[in-house]
């Protein structure tokens, strides 16, 4: 997938100069990514291009809740163009998708691995992987993956009393709760409780954060160039390393 830039209307910028608290809010601040992006200088990951690189397409869950049976990819591997097809049989050894921030340890079993094993939990979740010499060819090709799957039914409501996600493994997976002082003593004492019964929306990546990414290896060098828009360089590096090891 090719990465898009998103740009918002004219606005009367800001002066750098005067910028303070005051002056932010409530005023129309300039975005400063836009003159590179509107003049041809900006770089995507869609715009790079190396000799014999590969295509990937991802095949995902259309299920909310299932039991993964099999993933077929025979029908894809003959086709001419197409390199590789990968399933999480295939890609065993890796370790699962690490937390982004620090987590507490009884969250480890929840880890998702990079491809969907034995179980898919949401919609749009990685079930296979194929590579081919074209983009249009990797999606063709993506079309020609079965996929069998048990359907369950999802939990929706977030105050539903939990299940069981997978042996040894409930749907809620931690209810963390922290405080500091005499709880119950404040609690005695205050003149009004006041009980909030709050709720989240669910949070997800949107198209104004399209995601692209290119990897080359140099073999000669042992060197692995990974080219791709991220808050996060340093952890993706580390992360990458730490994979290779």
């Amino acid at each position: 997938m090719r990465d898009r830039a998103w740009y918002s209307a004219p606005v009367k910028p800001v002066p750098l100069a005067s910028w303070s608290v005051n002056r932010l809010l409530g005023h129309s601040v300039a975005w400063l990514e836009d003159p590179p992006l509107l003049t041809r200088r900006g770089a995507f990951v869609g715009d790079i291009r190396f000799p014999h690189q590969l295509h990937m397409r991802v095949v995902r869950s259309s299920y909310a809740n299932a039991v993964l049976r099999s993933v077929n990819v025979g029908m894809a591997l003959p086709v001419p163009g197409i390199v590789a097809a990968w399933t999480a049989a295939d890609i065993a050894d890796l370790p699962p998708i690490d937390f982004r921030d620090p987590a507490a340890e009884v969250l480890r079993p929840y880890q998702q691995p990079l491809l969907a094993r034995e179980r898919l939990r949401y919609v749009e979740e990685p079930i296979a992987a194929i590579f081919a010499t074209d983009p249009y060819l990797a999606e063709d090709g993506a079309e020609l993956i079965s996929v069998e799957a048990e359907v369950l039914t999802p939990i929706l409501d977030a105050s539903a009393a939990p299940t069981s996600f997978s042996p040894g493994l409930s749907t809620e997976a931690l209810v963390l709760r922290a405080g500091y002082g005499d709880v119950e003593a404040g609690f005695a004492a205050a003149h009004a409780i006041v009980a909030l019964d709050l709720a989240i929306g669910r949070h997800s990546a949107v198209p104004i954060e399209t995601r692209g990414a290119l990897a080359r290896f140099d073999a000669a060098s042992d060197l692995l160039e990974l080219y791709g828009a991220a808050k996060v360089p340093h952890r993706n590096r580390d992360a990458c390393s730490a994979t290779a090891q």
